[in-house]
């Protein structure tokens, strides 16, 4: 299987290699042999994940629950989880860890901040934004004694800018307000981490599917065709995230009525998804979706 950025035959690896080679490597606090590929770097993705956080929370089911090994290991088999659709499994987990990890480690611990956010990941995928929100908020506040005020103000403004952002869309008035908003919250991201970091590349894809959803499709695909340039360079083609775009990109050239070459590439997003993610992942499920209903458009 593949689930990382290395290209060709250096991509492939069977996962209980991976898992025995990672168990190897592993030392107290230096885990990342479990979650990340040694020879590119990218954080595993899709089946080699699912496959590497289960034979990772395998290994740790005879220690205690209060186990930093362990508990390490729940997180990642909860942000798997969410990798494969499966939203409420996760979100189960994460809770269940969020509670040992805040009673064993405490509420500002590094394994307290890494359950919440796998928790806020598999509850945005499921859209309990208001939960994400509160939690975002609570985790900002507490950011500040620890880490300073200027990373914290930073934080803020972003949070800030999002918040912006969702209230300007709520009013079709101020749709140019509410892009404007969340470009300058993108920007502010790449002045901290770089234009190929992966947090401004999300923000890039999710400025597209907005204006996607509003019907101006002209202004996404020059937006989605040099994300994608960056994407197959930075990601490979066939990251989760690299799908998306090119997902995003198809519905951006059918509501432009370029009804051939969306077809075209809905079809290669998927047989890339149906490889990377499965048949029954809700991702794939929406491009077959997609790639069903593209003939009426001819």
């Amino acid at each position: 299987q593949s689930g990382c950025g290395c290209r060709g035959d250096a991509g492939l690896a069977h996962v209980g290699c991976l898992a025995e080679a990672a168990a190897h490597r592993e030392q107290p606090g230096d885990t990342d042999g479990w979650d990340h590929c040694v020879i590119c770097g990218q954080r595993f993705t899709g089946p080699m994940q699912m496959g590497l956080a289960e034979a990772r929370w395998s290994k740790v089911q005879g220690l205690d629950e209060a186990n930093e090994g362990r508990l390490r290991a729940g997180v990642s088999l909860a942000k798997a989880l969410t990798g494969q659709g499966r939203y409420a499994e996760s979100e189960a987990k994460a809770r269940q860890l969020l509670a040992v990890a805040e009673r064993v480690a405490g509420v500002d611990s590094d394994l307290a901040t890494d359950a919440r956010r796998a928790l806020r990941g598999a509850l945005s995928a499921q859209n309990k934004n208001s939960e994400v929100e509160a939690s975002a908020v609570e985790e900002v506040s507490r950011y500040r004694p620890l880490r300073g005020p200027q990373e914290t103000d930073t934080l803020t403004r972003l949070m800030h800018l999002e918040s912006m952002f969702k209230k300007n869309l709520e009013q079709e008035c101020s749709f140019d307000d509410a892009i404007a908003t969340l470009q300058e919250g993108r920007d502010l991201q790449q002045s901290l981490v770089g234009a190929e970091h992966t947090t401004p590349m999300s923000s890039t894809l999710m400025i597209a599917q907005t204006l996607n959803e509003h019907s101006r499709h002209h202004e996404a695909e020059p937006m989605l065709r040099e994300l994608l340039n960056m994407q197959h360079r930075v990601l490979g083609a066939e990251h989760p995230t690299t799908l998306c775009t090119d997902h995003t990109l198809c519905e951006a050239l059918l509501g432009q009525r370029k009804c051939g070459e969306a077809e075209s590439r809905c079809r290669e997003v998927l047989a890339g998804r149906l490889r990377v993610l499965g048949a029954d992942h809700p991702d794939t499920v929406l491009t077959r979706e997609m790639l069903s209903a593209i003939p009426r458009a001819h």
